[in-house]
């Protein structure tokens, strides 16, 4: 098979479909050689060595710059999927993940009118005991996030592929927590359409206040609770979680579930976001994740023209809430 002759257009095709330019070349230029992908087996075609070349590698041909765009971007993905096993993760957030075209969503929510649920039995004739179920359209806005690159081409050709690889995948990283920080914010103020996680009233940490803030959150089943690493201290410090027959954080480095939900971190440390609050989340129920279609974390044409300066890796997404009470709030006083 003759090789493709790559253009800058493919990642304008690429987004249009969807997909990202590796999964467009999968299509136009399967790999051939077992163990490599599609885009590793195009680099190896050119004899791109991703193990001792340089940035400037890539720019030796027209051809071949059209491939540093994807590089920097499967590296940024590798470290948006890289948090920490301590730090909250998107996935644990989400209930499903939906993609559209526009930077604008309307969402369906539905209210289960519990009142109505009698189980009496019926008498012949009578209509049997219902759930209603009510919708309402409600908009929310997408928003783009990211991260200005400040680095020129002068700085970056001599340096070599795996420490830039290490460096995206640090940015990835960061952008993963920026992905996080949103979604909580969407849970503690709402997407804009009044749906706020409820809280309960402000009071000490304890066994006995969580015990009751477990068993008070009564529709759904959470999965998960996070909060900022002070109060995370102040419950694991308690004696009920520091029981060596119960947990062996000391040994394994594990931190101890709470009442069955794994207690994660919420890693965002500039702004007052989560202070203060230990929230609980039912994954299947919480948040829908809405994202632009085909929307690419670089900017193709300035990386591929050399124009590294002042670039910005980013995504556009936004959260809608799915249940208002899938989430809810501990406050600490």
């Amino acid at each position: 098979m003759p090789k493709i002759v790559l253009a800058k257009e493919m990642y304008q095709q690429a987004r249009k479909q969807g997909m990202t330019f590796s999964e467009l070349l999968a299509i136009e230029a399967p790999s051939t050689h077992e163990g490599l992908d599609a885009f590793e087996f195009a680099l190896m075609e050119r004899d791109i060595n991703l193990k001792k070349d340089t940035v400037e590698r890539f720019y030796r041909t027209t051809e071949d710059s059209i491939l540093f765009p994807e590089f920097i971007n499967r590296n940024v993905r590798i470290g948006i999927a890289g948090l920490g096993r301590f730090d909250l993760t998107l996935d644990e957030l989400i209930a499903t993940t939906t993609t559209i075209d526009s930077g604008v969503y309307e969402s369906v929510t539905a209210e289960f009118d519990a009142k109505k649920i009698d189980f009496k039995r019926v008498t012949e004739g009578a209509p049997f005991p219902t759930v209603s179920i009510t919708t309402d359209k409600a908009t929310i806005k997408l928003a783009k996030l990211g991260i200005g690159l400040d680095v020129s081409y002068e700085v970056l050709r001599r340096m070599k592929l795996p420490l830039l690889a290490i460096h995206m995948q640090l940015i990835g990283q960061r952008l993963a927590k920026r992905h996080v920080a949103y979604a909580m914010y969407n849970i503690l103020n709402g997407d804009g359409n009044d749906n706020a996680a409820p809280a309960t009233q402000a009071a000490a940490i304890s066994y006995d206040a969580l015990l009751d803030f477990f068993l008070d959150m009564e529709t759904w089943e959470s999965t998960v609770w996070t909060a900022k690493t002070a109060l995370l201290k102040t419950v694991l410090k308690l004696n009920e979680f520091k029981d060596p027959l119960l947990f062996d954080t000391a040994k394994s480095g594990h931190i101890a579930p709470a009442f069955g939900n794994n207690l994660k971190r919420f890693n965002w440390t500039e702004t007052t976001l989560g202070d203060k609050r230990l929230v609980a989340v039912a994954k299947n129920a919480a948040l829908e994740l809405v994202k632009e279609s085909g929307a690419e974390l670089i900017e193709t044409d300035k990386v591929i023209d050399k124009q590294l300066e002042k670039t910005v890796i980013s995504t556009v997404l936004g959260f809608s809430r799915i249940f208002t009470d899938a989430a809810y709030v501990f406050t600490q006083q």
